[in-house]
């Protein structure tokens, strides 16, 4: 079996969502998305360590800015196929699929339903159910010391009981002589001179204080005087070819607890019950490499369904795309993207095929994406973004060049993944031959951008742009001979660029180069590459795209030249846009919150 779906409403962040579930699930998200409150609500249906108190909630449990005063948690559980979850759910079971819901409001207590489907549901005692199918969690605060303590017991007695007659016998016989050779260290221990001196003077005021203590000795011993109390309190320690050392080291702890967990569950493992698992942050304290292999550990270890939460970079690239669901904010209310696991987010990053590796993971966690052409794009825009104040860290910004591979694949990702994305490419003017009408000249960025627009961006052909570019498409070509650009031609330029605009696509009015020479930032080109001719310049520049922009931005650093001067540029424009676009979700719920 397997949960199909979770849908959470009025929980938290969660207004109304429903997630779609992989058999092994990544969920991310940035920082206080909600990844956490999306397992907890989880745990509120088959966490054994949470108590009936626990499910009443509180007030603050309550979505805030919907003013919610009911929480729904319904899950859809699919190929029910164990004996013991059909012995268990009787008739609530139909084409081997059920749905489990948890309700609870401000103004009663909390409820558990089942049945075959959502009309059919029935208010159960509680979650009677547990035995049979339940959840076991792992938080990110893990003290490997407290989980040994707990745990290390449950080890000990499940390796006894594994152990064949043999070696049980051989076990018995070796702690009879451990109780033997314990019993002679402890005498030889109460011996020693200074142990049995250590404590006279004060059992001298003892017997001076009642008659009653003189016969009375208090004296240092050892703790243990049977073994199975000796054997029941050992310590964890790290064994090397040099003896034991003492277990330390945040990344060692965090592999360590994880590897004791996963052990025992293995232990635990019985035909009696579905256990399903949830693990949040495992890369806590681990390197690169480790990270990427902890994350396949995990996902070989386990048969069973399991849900995993990750900041890490490394982890999301080591799982496929279809298993991965991201959440993020809009509103101050936690979505998902694309309804959680879908097959469609997988076909996306298909596409990359071997090129995958040519997507930074980081878009994951993104808020928005900046797609530029090539390596000089991305330092100009690096650079300006810091002088304008707008700190692509701070806003959960990805600037990505799309250099040899073109911007329809990132673009794919990004719708996949619901995030907002910005576009500047180059207008170069290109040639192209006919065999009958001979060569023409064409717009390659106006070609581009409304490729992309047919392709992936548009949602119908009654559109307004779709329309007018199939009506004067032609007019993006005309002859190579000709001097000049026709009029036709130049208006359709001016008004493609204005209306993909509103797809946050920007056009050049050439290339990068020129339209930078173009602005307020001439004086310092010109001085920097000793002519003042612009075509020069241009020339210069883009003799060696990026390592001339590095030199350039370095060298203005230095002499204290700041980008700001265009910031009322159109060259400024997508960096405007993309913070415009990560704050309108805060503003959109800033306003809901005002006309509520």
């Amino acid at each position: 079996m397997y949960i199909s779906w979770l849908r959470i409403e009025g929980f938290r962040n969660f207004v109304n969502e429903t997630i779609n579930f992989a058999d092994k699930t990544l969920v991310i998200g940035t920082n206080d998305v909600g990844k956490t409150n999306m397992i907890y609500a989880l745990r509120l249906l088959f966490d054994k360590s949470l108590s009936e108190r626990d499910l009443e909630l509180s007030n603050s449990d309550y979505n805030a800015y919907t003013s919610a005063t009911t929480i729904k948690i319904t899950v859809c559980i699919k190929d029910i196929k164990e004996d013991c979850l059909r012995s268990t759910f009787n008739g609530d079971i139909q084409n081997d699929s059920m749905i489990i819901q948890y309700q609870n409001s401000k103004n009663g207590e909390f409820a558990i339903y089942t049945g075959a489907t959502e009309e059919l549901l029935q208010a159960k005692a509680g979650r009677f159910y547990l035995k049979r199918l339940n959840l076991e969690y792992v938080n990110s605060n893990r003290d490997i010391l407290s989980f040994m303590k707990r745990t290390k017991l449950q080890l000990l007695d499940r390796s006894k009981e594994n152990l064949l007659e043999a070696q049980k016998t051989s076990d018995a016989i070796t702690v009879q002589a451990l109780q033997d050779d314990l019993k002679a260290m402890n005498d030889k221990i109460d011996n020693l001179e200074y142990i049995q001196a250590s404590l006279s003077k004060v059992n001298d005021e003892l017997a001076s204080l009642a008659f009653n203590n003189e016969d009375q000795l208090v004296k240092f011993t050892t703790g243990n005087n049977e073994v199975e109390d000796l054997l029941n309190n050992l310590d964890l320690a790290y064994s090397t070819s040099k003896g034991n050392l003492k277990i330390g080291g945040d990344g060692r702890n965090n592999q360590i607890y994880l590897a004791t967990w996963v052990a025992k569950q293995k232990f635990d493992k019985s035909l009696e019950r579905v256990t399903i698992f949830a693990i949040e942050e495992p890369e806590a304290h681990l390197h690169p490499h480790q990270q990427r292999k902890l994350s396949k550990y995990l996902a070989e270890n386990f048969t069973e369904q399991i849900f995993i939460t990750t900041h890490s970079s490394q982890i999301a690239a080591e799982f496929r795309p279809d298993k991965i669901v991201r959440l993020y904010s809009q509103s101050k209310c936690t979505k998902v993207a694309q309804g959680g696991c879908a097959k469609n987010i997988g076909l996306s990053f298909d596409e990359f095929g071997y090129r995958l590796n040519a997507i930074s993971s980081e878009v994951f966690f993104s808020d928005a994406v900046f797609l530029v052409e090539g390596p000089s794009e991305k330092l100009f825009y690096t650079a300006l973004s810091q002088d304008l104040g707008i700190d692509f860290d701070r806003y959960n910004i990805t600037l990505l060049d799309v250099n040899g591979i073109g911007f329809k694949p990132y673009i794919k990702i990004c719708k996949a993944l619901d995030i907002p994305f910005v576009i500047r490419t180059d207008d170069d003017i290109f040639e192209k031959s006919y065999k009958k009408r001979g060569t023409y000249k064409y717009y390659g960025g106006i070609s581009r951008v409304m490729g992309i627009y047919e392709e992936l961006l548009s949602n119908c052909q009654t559109e307004e742009l779709y329309r007018y570019w199939e009506e004067n498409k032609q007019y993006n070509e005309w002859e190579a001979n000709e001097v000049a650009c026709p009029q036709e031609t130049r208006n359709l330029n001016k008004t493609i660029r204005e209306k993909i605009d509103l797809y946050n696509i920007f056009l050049s009015v050439k290339d990068l180069e020129n339209d930078i020479v173009a602005t307020s930032l001439y004086q310092s080109l010109s001085d920097h590459y000793g002519t003042k001719v612009p075509e020069e310049i241009v020339k210069k520049m883009q003799g060696k795209k990026a390592e001339h922009m590095l030199e350039y931005l370095n060298n203005i650093r230095k002499l204290g030249v700041s980008l700001e001067c265009i910031k009322d540029d159109a060259i400024a424009k997508p960096i405007i846009r993309l913070k415009s676009l990560v704050e309108g979700r805060i503003r959109d719920s800033e306003e809901q919150g005002r006309a509520n």
